[in-house]
Order: C-alpha cells, then sequence, then structure tokens
C-alpha cells in the first residue's frame, strides 16, 4: 500500500479508533489522580478550578461527550497533551498524580503562579517529550532525575527562579530545545551539543566558563547578562587556555610544540615542492609558458572575469574568513604563493539574454564584478551558521554591499574536481529563475571552496518555521506555505530541466552562445535542498540557496537520475516541514512519524497548529482538503519503495492546488463583497 492509499483510508482508521467500547485511561484511580493533580496546581482555589474546567473524576477525560478542557487525547482514549497556560493558577506540581497518566507526552503550564520546585519525580512520566513551565514562580534546583526522561525533546524553564547548577546529564539527552533563560542558575553550561539544537537559550543568569565549542546558529543572544567569567564564542572575551603549575610541565609543553613546528615546516616545505612539480605538470597539459605573465589563469574563459590574488598572503589576525584549520602558518604562506596564477576568485557575468530580462543588478551584483579574493579576507565577517557541509558568513565588502559566503568543509580537491567544480558553478550561474539564488563569485583551490551570494537579510525558511516561542517568530498561514511550496518546486523543476546535461530542454534564460557550454555535462542537481537554504528576499520571496555547490563531482556521483531523484525525495521532506511545522535532520523518520499518526489518529494531527491558527485558509472543509493532497504529493515524493516522480511532475501537482486554493479565496472574497461571478 503507498503513502497516499495510507492516507485515503485514515478517516475509517480514525473512526474506528473512537468507536473502541473500552476507553485506555477511564480507570477510576486515574480520573481521581488527574483531579487531584489540578486541584494542587490551583493550591487555595483548587475547588474553582475543577469547575471552571469541567474535570470531573465521573466523565472519562476524553469523552464522550467531549474531551476534559486542556486535556488532549490519543485514538484509543488516553491522556496525551495536558496544556493549562495562562489559567492564573498558584499551586505546586504534583508529579506523582500527573504521572497516573501513562501515555502523558506533552505538559505546558506556562504563564501562570506556579510556586515551589520541579519535582524529582517527574521522571515517572517516563514518556514525556516536551515540558514547558516557563514565565511561573518556581524555584530551587533542576533535578537530576530529568536525565531519565529518554523521549524528552524541549525543556522550557525559563523565566522561573531557578538556581544551582544546570544539571550536566541533559546534556546526554536528545533535547531540540532548551530555554534556560531568565534564572539564577550558576556553574558552567555542560557540554550541549548545539549544532542539533532548534532554540537554545541560557541568557540572564550567573553562568560562568566557556560556551559549547559548536554553538550551531545560536549567537549572543542565547549567552547574554551572565557573569563576566563566561567566555568564548560567538562574541565573549577568547578562554584563557590552561597551563601547568609547574615548570617541568611548561617545559614539556613547549618542546612539544617546538617539534610540532618543525615537522610542519617540514611538511609544508615537501607540499610546497610538490605542488611546483604538480603546477609544472598543469601548465604543461593546459599549454600554459611557465612564469608568462601574459597568459590566461586556469579559470579564465570569455564568459567569466578572473582576478588575480596576490602572492603575498595578509596577516591572518586582519582576516574574517580563516582559512583552513589543518594547515599550518609556514604551509599556507607557501600554498599561496606557489598557487597565486591559478587561486583566483571567479566573478559570474549574467548572459546577454538573462541581462535583458532582469531588473537592474543589485549592489552587491554590481560590487560583485570589481571583487577581489583578498577583498572578502579583508572585509568584516560574520558567522551565519555551520552545517554539515561547511560555514556561512555575511561579509561586507568595500562599498558597503552585503554579501553572503559559502564555505565548503575540507574541500580538497585535485586539477580535475577543481576543474569539474569551476564548470558546474558556471553552469549553475548561467541558469535563471527568480527562485533560485544565483552564484556571483567563486573560489576554487587546493583545501579552499568560497560561494559567493547576494546577503537576503530576511533569513531562511529553517528560522521562520522554527525561530522560538519567545522570540515572536512569525506566524505563516496555509497560503503562505502553499505559495513557499509552489515557487521551490518551479526553481527545482526549472533547474533540472535546464542543467540535465544533454539539451532536451531548451531554456530561455540562455544566449545562444552560452547554451552549448550549458549543456556541457552530466545533470546538476542541488545536493543539499532544505528548509534552511530556502531564503527570503526583501518582498519575502522564498530563493533556493546554495544549488550545485555540494552536488558530488561527476567522477564519484551516482546516476544523474539518482542525484535528480535524491533532490525530489529531499524536496518531499521541506514540504513535510511545512506542513508539520516540525524540524528534522532525518527525512525518514519524519516520514515514518507522519505515517503513524494518519494511521492511529485523524489526519488533522499531523498538520502544523501554528498554521492552522494563523487564518488566512478560506474555507476550512476545502483548505484541509488540499492540505491533505499536497501530503500526499509530499508521501510519494520521499516514498523509497517506488522511484519518485520527477520535479516537473511535482510541480505540475503543486501548482494545481495552489491555482485552486487561488480561485476558492476569490471566490469567497467576491461572495463577502456580495458579487457573483460572470457567466
Amino acid at each position: 500500500m503507498g503513502w497516499w492509499q495510507v492516507l485515503g483510508t485514515a478517516v475509517l482508521v480514525a473512526a474506528a479508533c473512537c468507536s473502541r467500547g473500552v476507553r485506555g485511561e477511564d480507570a477510576d484511580e486515574v480520573r481521581a489522580s488527574v483531579v487531584g493533580f489540578l486541584r494542587t496546581l490551583a493550591g487555595g482555589d483548587g475547588d474553582r478550578a475543577v469547575q471552571e474546567l469541567g474535570w470531573n473524576a465521573s466523565v472519562a477525560p476524553c469523552g464522550p461527550p467531549a474531551p476534559w478542557l486542556g486535556v488532549h487525547c490519543t485514538g484509543d482514549g488516553r491522556i496525551e497533551k495536558i496544556v493549562l497556560e495562562g489559567w492564573g493558577l498558584s499551586g505546586t506540581i504534583n508529579a506523582t498524580m500527573l504521572c497516573a497518566a501513562r501515555a502523558l507526552r506533552v505538559l505546558s503550564l506556562q504563564d501562570n503562579a506556579l510556586h515551589g520546585g520541579l519535582p524529582a519525580d517527574i521522571s515517572g512520566c517516563s514518556g514525556l517529550t516536551h515540558i514547558y513551565v516557563g514565565a511561573n514562580r518556581l524555584s530551587g534546583s533542576l533535578p537530576p532525575s530529568l536525565v531519565r526522561l529518554t523521549h524528552l525533546h524541549v525543556l522550557n524553564v525559563s523565566k522561573n527562579d531557578f538556581s544551582g547548577e544546570i544539571p550536566a546529564g541533559l546534556s546526554k539527552l536528545g533535547l531540540a530545545r532548551f530555554c534556560g533563560n531568565d534564572n539564577h542558575f550558576n556553574g558552567t553550561i555542560p557540554e550541549f551539543e548545539l549544532s542539533r539544537f532548534e532554540d537554545f537559550s541560557v541568557a540572564n543568569n550567573n553562568l560562568t566558563g566557556s560556551i559549547p565549542r559548536d554553538v550551531g546558529i545560536f549567537g549572543n543572544d542565547s549567552f547574554s547578562g551572565n557573569s563576566d567569567g563566561m567566555c568564548g564564542q560567538p562574541s565573549f572575551a577568547p578562554c584563557p587556555t590552561s597551563s601547568g603549575e609547574n615548570d617541568g610541565k611548561r617545559r614539556g609543553v613547549h618542546t612539544i610544540v617546538m617539534c610540532l613546528g618543525y615537522v610542519l615546516f617540514g611538511a609544508g616545505t615537501a607540499a610546497f615542492v610538490l605542488y611546483m612539480l604538480c603546477s609544472k605538470k598543469r601548465r604543461h597539459k593546459l599549454g600554459r609558458k611557465p612564469g608568462g605573465a601574459g597568459g590566461k589563469g586556469a579559470f579564465s574563459s570569455s564568459k567569466a572575469t578572473t582576478t588575480h590574488t596576490p602572492s603575498a598572503t595578509p596577516s591572518k589576525s586582519a582576516y574574517s574568513l580563516p582559512m583552513s584549520e589543518e594547515r599550518s602558518a609556514t604551509a599556507t604562506a607557501a600554498a599561496a604563493a606557489a598557487r597565486a596564477p591559478s587561486a583566483s576568485l571567479v566573478v559570474l557575468q549574467r548572459s546577454a539574454t538573462a541581462t535583458a530580462a532582469a531588473t537592474p543588478p543589485s549592489a552587491a551584483a554590481v560590487a560583485a564584478k570589481s571583487l577581489r579574493f583578498e577583498d572578502l579576507l579583508k572585509s568584516p565577517a560574520e558567522l551565519l551558521g555551520r552545517g554539515r557541509f561547511g560555514s556561512a558568513y555575511k561579509v561586507v565588502v568595500p562599498g558597503g554591499a552585503a554579501l553572503a559566503v559559502k564555505r565548503v568543509k575540507d574541500a580538497a580537491v585535485g586539477e580535475e574536481e577543481e576543474e569539474e567544480f569551476r564548470r558546474r558553478m558556471e553552469r549553475v550561474g548561467k541558469a535563471r529563475h527568480p527562485a533560485v539564488l544565483p552564484p556571483l563569485a567563486f573560489y576554487c583551490a587546493m583545501q579552499e571552496k568560497l560561494v559567493v551570494y547576494e546577503f537576503q537579510s530576511n533569513g531562511s525558511l529553517a528560522k521562520l518555521l522554527h525561530g522560538s516561542v519567545e522570540s515572536s517568530r512569525t506566524a505563516l498561514d496555509w497560503p503562505a506555505r502553499l505559495h513557499i511550496a509552489a515557487k521551490i518546486a518551479d526553481g527545482m523543476a526549472f533547474m533540472h530541466d535546464a542543467l540535465r546535461g544533454d539539451g532536451a530542454n531548451a531554456n530561455l534564460s540562455f544566449s545562444e552562445e552560452d547554451e552549448a557550454s550549458a549543456f556541457d555535462g552530466g545533470a546538476v542537481a542541488h545536493g543539499n535542498l532544505k528548509a534552511s537554504n530556502v531564503l527570503f528576499t526583501a518582498a519575502m520571496e522564498p530563493r533556493i540557496s546554495e544549488y550545485g555547490v555540494t552536488a558530488p563531482p561527476q567522477s564519484s556521483a551516482p546516476s544523474d537520475a539518482a542525484a535528480l531523484n535524491a533532490d525530489v525525495r529531499a524536496y518531499g521532506v521541506l514540504l513535510l516541514e511545512l506542513l508539520t511545522g516540525k524540524a528534522t535532520a532525518d527525512g525518514a523518520e519524519l516520514a515514518r512519524w507522519v505515517t503513524s499518526v494518519i494511521r492511529e489518529e485523524w489526519t488533522a494531527e499531523v498538520f502544523d497548529r501554528v498554521m492552522l491558527s494563523a487564518g488566512g485558509a478560506g474555507d476550512d472543509v476545502a483548505s484541509e482538503q488540499r492540505m491533505v493532497r499536497l501530503l500526499q504529493i509530499a508521501m510519494r515524493c520521499v516514498d523509497a519503495s517506488s522511484p519518485p516522480p520527477t520535479m516537473r511532475e511535482v510541480a505540475g501537482m503543486v501548482n494545481a492546488i495552489c491555482e485552486e486554493d487561488g480561485r476558492s479565496v476569490s471566490s469567497e472574497a467576491r461572495a463577502r463583497h456580495g458579487r457573483t461571478p460572470r457567466n
């Protein structure tokens, strides 16, 4: 049975679940415990709270006739979520009574006036995945027993009076969000692996010591307002290096460093000699005169403007874009001197056809035309984020234009790979679509790959979808998400057609003189399509970034069809993120979760509540039907049991939904204004 067939039977399955005669938590003791939990939460007003919420031990928590207010249940009648936010509750948390609900996954008690602490026996609620107790008056230390909640995904204890140290064991859990800001925590920050976090903040505490090494997407706001003793990136003073307390240890370290320096110097010298031999061989292969000043550089072509880097490497401390950490200073200088003729920044020119049809070039495009490699190194840079394939920086070049520079991680390349990367970037630069961010320039040499884009100030789709509630992220309604899905599908379909490598699809964005070189080589796939690579223009239009940057070289790549199919599956995962609002590093895991939900519950439970409550969806029933259709497309894309559709087919299906949604909205608008469509 395919994914879309499963979706077609979801309502029948849900109805079957709801018709069971035995409810999972009808037991009197469970009801009484949960009611007792509420009475304790409300303190002296327990009876009033029970009456206002309608928690009656004589009625099943999950109904019929209806679930208790603030209670959400599974399909088989078990309490899954308790959400009591902003009810003015002023009591304490009794975890023993709470944990009688064995299926409990989400507990949200934010924005109340609860006091006491977070009890240690909350670890008895072993299935908890989300705990929200922010904006209360809770105090004391966080219990170390929290580490027993092995399924915990979100822990929000912000804006309370907690003190003591943050339990180190929390770093061993699979947390994706930890909000501990605005408390009185002291000690050091546990060694969280922040690169996999969606939200993290320990600001406004009394913490000291170093910030975890890989801070991921988080900046100063996540760590500010702590003690002066805090150090490390992103913007605090560097942490002092530790030293031994006796002279013997210091001498030993000094000796090791000295020996290491000699080894690195020798390695650098050997690398220099080897590089000179390879360069001589390469110049011979390319028909260049050794040492000739007038010959063209390795990246020169009639369609690319090349500027050469001076042979002297500027001081590293003055640079905002550091060179590869693996090389010593000696090896860096030697390699830079050796590759000066070929290590150049290639500035991509717009084709005549594309230029005529486009709007006037931006300040970034104008600045890129005269950009030099040393300009990038000397200009102020801000780290935007790190990913599996490298880091991204915002660089402000002379003249004030803002550029985004993608630096590919561990990009050690040989001559063939370097030439293939050059051809690939030039081909991508010639294929122009409004939904695809074109590269302005690139640099490729030994252990260095940089690609330059125009900086997009409105951030990424990942930030828009998964930004923290505390940062008041913009709510994306259904029409906005459908528009984003359609634009990305159009852009990907265009790039797949334009860069197939066989010339079967004429590309109107190529001039005639460029078309031959555009189809020179195999298909070029995106290679890393994800929400963080979808950026927004000043007009909040989506643009696909980093197309082809991390695609494998043709010499080691899978077949063209496999590479393009991988893009389609990545697009399917992106659709699932848009519809569910869930961040993921594993698309297969998200697809499994969606499948499990639609088999056991109502299909609507899959969709992001933020999207459903944001408004703008027109007729609710019709809109939900279109959401289900888009979900079916996503599941077809990620279905590993059969070949996915092509991006062109996917774009056609998504645009059909988009057009239908537009007609529905127009009809509703005419109805509101008392108009009827003409025959």
